[in-house]
């Protein structure tokens, strides 16, 4: 890559994904801030850098970008950071005397009221205040914002001013993979944090009346978390049908998943959070895997109309719904070529990307990598 770009992107917690749409995407300075456990095993491309804020604010002053995609604002606990980096990056313009921009991606699709306040219940003028200050501020800072989902799109517009400022809407769907795998029948993959908020012990309470229901039926949980100690007892209650990996390197639980039949996803509301898209979906999409998840994520409509199982979180059937949508998955999964087929020529990040940086994406180069263990 060309020591000398147009584009820069902040990155909070750098994942794989996030290096293969470096290398895919408009060419940038990628400048990450933390490390996601999927990381392990991915190696870096050039151009991508590990700095502290104040590190980010000293290169504003010397990168050939103009043009600087930030995380979104509606991400609460990164709000203040974005605030500091937008401002930053404009400020460093006056200083240099050239026009910068700032653009963002918006995947948030919880309502404003819950991103706020979490578990608690806060006064609706505090709600309507905060909505205020972060409008205000995303129109005086940001130029473009380009929305993953619909329900992304619905956030935001209940925010002040927002309107205001260039945007588009590209649902987030993968292209289809380029060299599709045959999948083992009846089996079924989790991938994620082993946390409550995924669906942990729901998947763990439905799965039994699967396994009487779908003779031969097998499960694999791949991910770390709190919950894993408990999914591994529950696994060890009966090895044939399940197994709990633990945290794997990316590519070896994308080569479990493309080898699946079915991906289940059952994510719940937890706190502020709520599955804005979810990469383990997206992924398995690519590979024509049948989809169970919850009406969480913003693919939920698009999935529930091409004949994927969508079901709500809400108690207490929830437990009976999950199994019954991943029965009727492993018993008569989509056809994967139809799976596959229905997906977009190009990946709905990749679109907006193009469209945020105003280039058109860029093809896959063959680019030197170095081991992410060289980075600290």
């Amino acid at each position: 890559m060309s020591a000398s770009v147009g584009s820069m992107r902040i990155v909070p917690e750098l994942r794989a994904a996030h290096i293969e749409r470096h290398l895919r995407g408009t060419p940038a300075e990628l400048l990450y801030l933390d490390v996601n456990y999927d990381l392990a095993g991915t190696d870096l491309a050039p151009g991508i850098q590990r700095v502290t804020s104040t590190g980010a604010l000293r290169r504003f002053l010397t990168t050939t970008a103009t043009t600087l995609e930030v995380p979104e604002p509606l991400w609460m606990r990164f709000w203040p950071k974005h605030v500091l980096l937008a401002a930053g990056f404009r400020a460093a313009g006056v200083l240099r005397r050239r026009r910068h921009r700032v653009v963002t991606y918006a995947m948030e699709n919880n309502d404003l009221a819950t991103l706020v306040g979490g578990r608690r219940r806060v006064p609706g003028v505090v709600v309507r205040l905060v909505g205020l200050l972060v409008g205000a501020v995303a129109r005086l800072t940001i130029d473009r914002i380009a929305f993953a989902s619909d329900d992304a799109r619905a956030t935001y517009a209940s925010l002040p001013f927002t309107a205001a400022i260039e945007q588009s809407s590209t649902l987030e769907l993968p292209r289809p993979d380029d060299a599709p795998v045959d999948p083992t029948p009846l089996t079924c993959v989790f991938v994620g944090a082993m946390e409550q908020r995924k669906g942990v012990r729901e998947l763990m309470d439905a799965w039994p009346a699967v396994e009487r229901t779908v003779p031969g039926a097998t499960i694999v949980l791949i991910g770390p978390g709190p919950l894993e100690p408990l999914a591994a007892e529950w696994a060890a209650s009966s090895p044939s049908t399940r197994r709990v990996t633990g945290r794997l390197p990316h590519a070896a639980a994308t080569a479990v998943v493309r080898s699946s039949a079915v991906l289940v996803a059952p994510s719940v509301a937890d706190g502020r959070w709520r599955e804005q898209i979810g990469l383990p979906i997206k992924e398995a999409l690519a590979a024509g895997l049948t989809i169970v998840t919850t009406d969480q994520t913003g693919l939920a409509g698009w999935l529930r109309d091409h004949g994927h199982g969508v079901v709500e979180p809400t108690a207490p059937a929830f437990t009976r719904r999950l199994a019954r949508a991943i029965t009727s998955a492993l018993r008569a999964p989509l056809d994967r070529e139809q799976v596959r087929a229905a997906l977009p020529e190009r990946d709905g990040r990749l679109a907006a990307d193009a469209w945020l940086h105003g280039q058109q994406a860029r093809l896959v180069a063959d680019v030197p990598t170095r081991p992410i263990g060289n980075v600290a």
